[in-house]
């Protein structure tokens, strides 16, 4: 990560850089928000963290699960039609096998009450294999404290009270996509009172003998029209909760958890044909349980995506990229399940896009995903794959801002059907702002 910052501190420094670029945003901005998303790495946290399970590896269930998300994964245009636009939705989905989808939907909505207040609304479903997996239904109050800074009452009602979460929010905002904001949510905030009240609790309490907390950093930034950067980051402490069965003849257990999960995107314009981009990501699942069915699990998640865009000055409508995606899982179960899990996982990919006009894209690609996994314990053995496959894929482009992305797959490997296939999967991407 030190080498991370120095990285970007050399960019603020190259030539090219005049001080009136560098007047936005100081080389002390910079540092400070990759800082952090160093601090989070080390403590940080998902946005449902205690309400999923730790999942088997996808592949079980999806030989060529991480290839379907890097195929239908968002590129820069999308990510800042997303983040430049209060009123949008956004939509991805892909088939997994024959009975599952990779269903995942956005909507965010806001409406200025009165001068100084404005409510916004945020849903997020993710419906996937993967840890990332979850909801959100949240309602924001904004107020307008002064110039740049933001207030914020965050709300997620949910259909059991003892589920509701509440939080606070304080923010820097300059434009919808220049902004550094801090979160603080308490998640299940009546749980003990529900079980302690209620009339539906069918004779077990489950209750926090320490509250979940999660404390959540975003930010997006630029420098002049060559540096942006964009950081995530949420961390829960490790809260611990006891359920106890009063009519039901189970053994009582005390499980604790805390999740941490950062990332962070770096765009450089290296020259006018010549851009780059850097996603990072890394994240520690862990969930501790006593008494009945005692278990200790950890999940280590590591991913580092580089991404070279060509523009060629002769053909204006045509773009290239080539890139790696870098993935590295560690899992390791102790108690009721002992035994690791290890994966490595080498992703490459080529994309080649062509404007047909000013409203329709077709983009031909070749991706592979070469991943080699180890499994010690009671399930004990490895597995050794390379997976490839080729990428057509047609957008146009609706009325405003509004975007359609159909994309189909030709598999290229005769180890999942027996033969080379012409149909592999199918996804729709689907952007409309309003």
């Amino acid at each position: 990560m030190k080498t991370l910052v120095e990285s970007v501190c050399s960019k603020i420094k190259a030539p090219g850089w005049g001080p009136l670029r560098v007047r936005r945003i100081s080389k002390a901005s910079v540092l400070l928000a990759v800082s952090l998303l160093l601090v989070v790495s080390h403590s940080g946290a998902s946005a449902i963290p205690y309400r999923s399970s730790f999942m088997e590896e996808p592949e079980r269930f999806d030989s060529e699960y991480y290839l379907d998300l890097l195929t239908m994964r968002f590129d820069r245009d999308w990510r800042d039609l997303w983040d430049g636009t209060d009123n949008a939705f956004r939509l991805r989905f892909g088939s997994l096998n024959v009975e599952q989808w990779n269903l995942q939907e956005s909507l965010k909505f806001s409406a200025r009450i009165s001068r100084s207040f404005r409510v916004r609304y945020w849903m997020e479903r993710y419906h996937a294999l993967c840890e990332q997996a979850g909801e959100r239904n949240e309602i924001e109050v904004e107020l307008n404290a002064c110039g740049y800074l933001y207030l914020s009452l965050l709300v997620e009602p949910a259909f059991w009270k003892r589920e509701n979460d509440i939080g606070i929010g304080l923010q820097h905002r300059r434009a919808i996509d220049r902004y550094v904001r801090f979160i603080v949510r308490v998640r299940d905030f009546a749980n003990n009172f529900a079980y302690r009240h209620g009339d539906n609790i069918e004779g077990e309490e489950n209750l926090f003998t320490r509250q979940p907390v999660e404390a959540v950093v975003e930010a997006r930034e630029k420098a002049g029209s060559s540096f942006r950067f964009g950081v995530f980051g949420s961390v829960t402490n490790r809260w611990e909760r006891e359920y106890r069965f009063i009519e039901q003849p189970q053994q009582d257990y005390i499980e604790s958890r805390f999740v941490r999960d950062a990332s962070c995107w770096l765009e450089y314009d290296l020259c006018r044909s010549l851009r780059m981009d850097i996603d990072l990501r890394t994240a520690v699942f862990f969930l501790d349980r006593r008494f009945a069915g005692a278990r200790e699990e950890k999940h280590r998640v590591r991913e580092f995506l580089p991404r070279l865009w060509w523009y060629p000055v002769s053909s204006p409508r045509l773009a290239m990229c080539a890139g790696i995606q870098l993935r590295r899982e560690r899992w390791s179960g102790l108690g009721e399940v002992t035994g690791s899990f290890r994966k490595d996982e080498f992703l490459p990919f080529l994309l080649i896009q062509t404007r047909l006009s000013a409203r329709q894209m077709i983009e031909i690609g070749y991706l592979a995903d070469r991943y080699k996994s180890e499994r010690e314990g009671f399930d004990r053995g490895n597995d050794t794959r390379w997976e490839n496959r080729v990428k057509l894929a047609w957008e146009i482009r609706l009325r405003g801002a509004s975007r359609l992305r159909v994309i189909e797959t030709v598999d290229l490997d005769r180890e999942d059907w027996g033969q080379f296939s012409v149909h592999d999967h199918f996804f729709v991407m689907m952007f409309l702002g309003f």
